[in-house]
This record gives C-alpha cells, structure tokens and sequence, in this order.
C-alpha cells in the first residue's frame, strides 16, 4: 500500500512541475496596444488626434512578464523630409511577474500637441515588438 501512495506522489509531482516549467517558460508579450485620448481600457484605438487633445495615451495589454524585464517606448515626430525626430522616450523595468495592463501618456508641450505625423515604437527586452502610426492634425 505505502508503494502505491509514493508512486502516486511522485507521479503528481511531476505533473505539477511539467505544469509550472511549462507557464513559467512562456514567453513575456505584448498583447496589444492602443492609443486613446480618455485612457479608459474600453475605448477605441485612435490613428488620428486633434492638436487641442489634452493628452494622448497609449494602453499596453502585456503577458507573462518576467521580473527584471525591460519595455522601451520611443515616440519619434516625422519631419518633412520623411524623417524620425525622436521627441520622447519611456523605460520601464519590470519589477514582478505577471499580466495586466500598462498605460504612457505621450507629453505635450505648452499644452498643445505639435501637428503631424508620428510613430512610437515598442521594444520588449531589446526585441523590436510593435510600431504604430499616428496623426495629430
């Protein structure tokens, strides 16, 4: 009887570490992004702001992020020879593990957006993740 019962713990044991080698070895990601000017989880992503927006908001979905893990944002404005002008960038270290949600608001100066087109790019853990196109008119 006791061989039974330690073959039956050794077997749940190792379905329970099979189960938490395989969610821990998941990899951390970026869901989503969207970008919204009232940052409500439910809003809509925009593409196209007004340059009297009080603030333009970008809400990350992230998965299974690891602790010391690291999220680059770079907002960069197009000048009009089509290139980047980088105008603000955000750094965040991930102190925990876990999912949920990440809200960066984009800044503005003398309280008003400076019209034209921009890009953000995301980079999670150095990796070039996700870029998203905007306009402020």
């Amino acid at each position: 009887m006791n061989i039974k019962i330690a073959a039956i713990l050794i077997v749940l044991t190792l379905i329970f570490a099979s189960i938490f080698f395989y969610f821990y070895k998941q990899p951390s990601e970026i869901k989503s992004i969207m970008l919204t000017q009232d940052g409500s989880d439910t809003a809509k992503n925009k593409k196209s702001f007004s340059d009297r927006t009080r603030e333009i908001i970008m809400i990350m979905e992230l998965s299974k992020m690891k602790k010391n893990g690291k999220i680059e944002i770079s907002w960069y404005k197009k000048t009009n020879d089509n290139k980047l002008s980088l105008i603000q960038e955000n750094i965040i270290k991930n102190t925990d593990n876990g999912s949920g949600f990440l809200k960066i608001s984009l800044a503005c100066k003398n309280g008003k957006y400076e019209c034209g087109n921009y890009l953000v790019c995301i980079y999670l853990n150095g990796k070039k993740e996700i870029l998203q196109e905007f306009t402020i008119d």
